[in-house]
């Protein structure tokens, strides 16, 4: 008989952010993924972990996203000297999300050390800095392709199956004593461009699901570029113009498709400019033109012309902070991409201080919207908001296409999870609501589910 293997869920229970859960077997500690809270739980980033840091031998990290990898660097800081496993692509970008992060941790630490002294208050810390993203970068020492069975300590082995949510996303596959947890990370949608289809699930005896949209669909996605085409037309239309907040990784690079596909058919004026406003985007895109063979058959195909949604006359990237800056004095004509896809901070705060109050321009989100994050406020009908602590109308027009979203959708769940052969069902990441929502669905089906609360555990 195995040995007995443990499970204790530590974040994205009954919520989207925070990615983290410990497994145990045979004296090896292992972690599914650690990542940032953000929006409502970000306080929950300075907590204590509720693990020794030191006792972890590997992180596998299933994809780049902040949410999954972003507390790595604390994580290290603390004591962590063990391995990170991941696929090629996710962790060059995971360098670049963690490089980023620790910029933002540095400077929130400096305006809130200005502000702690004005109160005579002790000044906070970051959470982590640059010295530390890169310590953690050193610890990425175990890449692996989708389908490699990689053996680790006590006679644990991993496997990564393509998730198709982002490049180089893995559904997680982790063995031991004749036993199998599958641990979806984050799941993708069927038929984006770009990337794959996602896998099916491996035979297991334990299923850990994401259900970020279980108790919601889609739009199509052809649906859904229909809309966006049309907001832009919209705004264009009437001499505004149109700010998209969209994460660096995966939905940034999905947009330019869009977008290309759309100039190029002549769907939108040929005479648009198109600005990508993100230095982390404009990484995250680079690096992305280095895996096309990760990338599906139509994309490999798009990506192989001279003329592709990276590199096109209408598109334009900023070079500097000052080329942001003269971005809030131009008129109209222009498509603005810039992050926070939630509206947490970077560029796109600036510009919705300056555009937001005109009724000319638009706004299109195309991502989820965290509670107690700017864009929320925004998309859930707010007439006011607070932008870097100036209160701003909102009148610009709102648009909100959730059928973009890299996540799998509640018919796109309740399908794939059926088709599983898994001897019990855990659902994670998702709000307490759709997470319910999604185990109704299952129920008729057979399929009985656990939602767990933080630091509940399952051993098997």
């Amino acid at each position: 008989m195995g040995a007995a293997m443990r499970i204790t869920f530590f974040g994205a229970t009954k919520t989207v952010t925070g990615s983290c859960h410990l497994v145990e077997v045979g004296g090896l500690e292992v972690l599914l993924d650690c990542g940032m809270y953000q929006g409502h739980d970000a306080a929950r980033n300075h907590e204590a972990f509720p693990f020794e840091p030191a006792d972890i031998g590997y992180v596998v990290l299933t994809h780049a996203h902040l949410d999954h990898c972003g507390l790595i660097p604390k994580l290290v800081r603390e004591g962590f000297r063990g391995h990170v496993i991941s696929t090629r692509p996710t962790a060059e970008i995971a360098r670049l999300i963690l490089l980023d992060a620790a910029h933002l941790q540095e400077e929130e630490a400096e305006r809130g050390a200005r502000r702690a002294l004005r109160r005579g208050e002790p000044p906070p810390g970051a959470l982590f800095d640059v010295g530390d993203a890169l310590a953690a970068m050193d610890h990425f020492s175990l890449r692996v392709e989708y389908g490699q069975e990689l053996a680790l300590d006590h006679g644990v082995s991993v496997v990564f199956h393509d998730a198709g949510h982002i490049l180089g996303s893995g559904i997680v596959e982790l063995r031991a004593g004749g036993k199998t947890i599958v641990y979806t990370g984050d799941l993708g949608s069927w038929g984006r461009p770009i990337v794959r289809d996602p896998s099916s699930a491996p035979p297991c005896d334990l299923l850990i699901t994401e259900g970020t949209y279980g108790d919601r669909p889609h739009r199509s996605f052809a649906e859904s570029v229909a809309e966006f085409r049309d907001a832009v037309n919209a705004v264009l239309g009437r001499g505004g113009s149109v700010l998209v907040p969209s994460f660096a990784l995966e939905r940034t690079q999905e947009v330019l498709y869009v977008l290309y596909e759309l100039w190029r058919r002549g769907e939108i004026p040929r005479t648009v400019r198109i600005v990508l406003d993100s230095p982390l985007g404009s990484a995250v895109t680079r690096t992305f033109s280095k895996y096309p063979d990760w990338f599906d058959r139509e994309g490999r195909e798009v990506f192989a012309r001279p003329e592709n949604p990276f590199r096109f006359p209408a598109l334009s990237v900023t070079r500097s902070v000052e080329d942001s800056k003269r971005l809030n004095h131009v008129g109209g004509g222009h498509i603005i991409i810039a992050g926070s896809g939630m509206c947490t901070g970077g560029r796109i705060v600036h510009h919705l201080r300056h555009r937001l109050w005109r009724e000319e321009d638009g706004v299109v989100f195309v991502g989820y919207q965290a509670r107690g994050t700017l864009g929320r406020a925004i998309v859930d009908g707010a007439t006011r908001v607070r932008v870097l602590g100036e209160e701003v109308a909102v009148r610009a027009q709102i648009w909100t296409i959730n059928g973009f979203s890299a996540h799998a959708d509640r018919e796109e769940l309740l399908r794939w999870i059926s088709g599983a052969e898994a001897g019990r069902v855990v659902l994670v990441h998702g709000e307490e609501h759709a997470l319910s929502a999604l185990a109704s669905g299952l129920a008729p089906r057979g399929i009985a589910t656990t939602i767990p609360s933080p630091g509940d555990s399952l051993e098997f």
